[in-house]
């Protein structure tokens, strides 16, 4: 999926100084600095921590074995499946969002700075929360940065079609990079009920085919 782009890959944009300020919306703390979105989109990001933070653990629908053989997610995040935590993991890595143009990409991500595209506020509330995911894991390091997709990548983006990954710096060669975060935690959304079966290894496919290994 294109969807997304460290800004240290996009010269034309500069870092700016980070402010943090805490903001409460019905019981969802935020801890950035959102003065740069309107309260319209201020509203929408509040909205997708608020629903990521109803995402917590509860009983298993798939059989144990499959579960402990599958899940990446506690060995990944060093805490167990919980929304409320990975809520609090991502605002530990964004300082600060924007809004402005991200050309092909739908968010962009640079020294705790977040800019969201328009696309962003179109997508529904998982796919936000993905995007999210995806941008924090870029304040870990170089190291979580992306490479070339090959060039023959034949896979689709699912939130745009025209974007075309193939030749461009959209995939990982690392198993915990953004793409293999996000396909943990589908995982785990599919584990315990919150997306059909069929969904979750969809999405999980898709992100999975990002990461490249030799």
């Amino acid at each position: 999926m294109v969807d997304s782009k460290p800004l240290f890959e996009h010269n034309s944009l500069k870092t700016s100084f980070v402010v943090f300020v805490l903001y409460c919306f019905s019981g969802v703390e935020l801890y950035s600095d959102e003065s740069k979105l309107n309260a319209k989109q201020t509203k929408v990001l509040k909205e997708s921590f608020s629903y990521l933070e109803t995402l917590e653990p509860k009983r298993i629908k798939i059989d144990k074995p499959t579960y402990n053989r599958l899940t990446q997610f506690e060995s990944i995040f060093k805490f167990a499946f919980s929304g409320k935590k990975l809520s609090r993991w991502i605002q530990s890595r964004i300082n600060k969002y924007s809004y402005g143009s991200t050309g092909e990409f739908i968010a962009m991500y640079q020294d705790g700075d977040v800019l969201l595209g328009r696309a962003f506020f179109s997508l529904n509330r998982l796919d936000r929360i993905l995007v999210l995911l995806h941008e924090a894991r870029h304040a870990d390091g170089k190291n979580y940065g992306h490479v070339v997709c090959p060039e023959n990548f034949q896979f689709l983006n699912p939130r745009d079609w025209k974007i075309h990954p193939a030749g461009k710096k959209g995939c990982d060669s690392v198993p915990d990079g953004s793409y293999g975060i996000t396909a943990a935690f589908l995982f785990e959304l599919g584990a315990y009920g919150y997306l059909n079966q069929t969904e979750a290894a969809h999405r999980f496919n898709s992100e999975i085919s990002r990461v490249i290994r030799d």
